[in-house]
């Protein structure tokens, strides 16, 4: 039995239960996906994938002192912030009457342009009749393994309008222009103890465009796959787990 007969098969078990509700039919494919290897792709061939990506990249990743740092500077003062007054600054917070472990204490905050965060996106795609979603292996500086599976997009406003003249994010320029339909697009907060009132938008989409030409470290995952690296642990990224929770 395939994935699509399987579906069918729980839609059915569901309305002869009386517990079907038409509006939460995405929801059933999601149980359906992630309840097995429906293209019975061999997971240690993924695994490789992402071992592979690691072993390319040569990063080099070392403390710098913070007046030094290029770009960046302290403005009167009372933040480090970036030479353009875009992306984010680092800002010194202080709290009081927090009824917590201790009722009051300084800290830093992350503090982003305008209190906009980004875009974390999330493109679904059935291939072979079996729903995919496309990740990235991707680099970040902070990443405990370097290399973290990561959504289709994840970038920051200042990153999208290319402050840092930068590439263009080819993902959200073909994706989510066109030909697609929204499963869900919420405003999700981040982590309150390092980030000062930061919001990312998740949005994740159904498209029908095709495979797109994209470099070795983008792959099609199926949500069984997905689940699986998530449980080897420190290969997921945080953005891609939060989004995922929305389905």
């Amino acid at each position: 039995m395939n994935f699509l007969e399987t579906l069918i098969l729980y839609k059915k078990f569901l309305k002869h239960n009386k517990i079907f509700m038409d509006d939460q039919k995405i929801l059933y494919e999601f149980t359906i996906e992630k309840s097995y290897n429906w293209t019975k792709s061999k997971f240690d061939e993924k695994l490789s994938w992402y071992q592979r990506i690691k072993k390319k990249n040569k990063s080099l990743v070392t403390y710098k002192n913070l007046n030094e740092l290029n770009g960046w500077n302290f403005r009167d003062n009372k933040e480090l912030a970036h030479k353009s007054k875009k992306f984010f600054s680092v800002i010194g917070i202080s709290i009081k009457n927090a009824s917590r472990e201790i009722n009051s204490w300084d800290q830093p905050f992350i503090k982003q342009h305008k209190l906009n965060g980004g875009i974390i996106g999330l493109v679904r795609k059935k291939i072979k009749g079996v729903p995919h979603y496309l990740v990235e292996a991707k680099f970040e500086p902070g990443n405990f393994n370097k290399i973290q599976i990561s959504p289709s997009v994840q970038a920051t406003y200042s990153n999208i309008n290319r402050i840092h003249y930068g590439k263009a994010n080819k993902i959200l320029n073909f994706y989510f222009k066109n030909m697609y339909t929204t499963i869900s697009k919420t405003l999700v907060t981040e982590d309150g103890g390092r980030f000062y009132k930061k919001r990312n938008l998740h949005w994740i989409i159904n498209t029908k465009k095709k495979c797109l030409d994209l470099p070795e470290n983008f792959r099609w995952l199926t949500l069984w796959e997905i689940s699986k690296f998530i449980k080897k642990r420190s290969m997921v990224s945080p953005h891609l787990r939060a989004i995922l929770s929305l389905i």
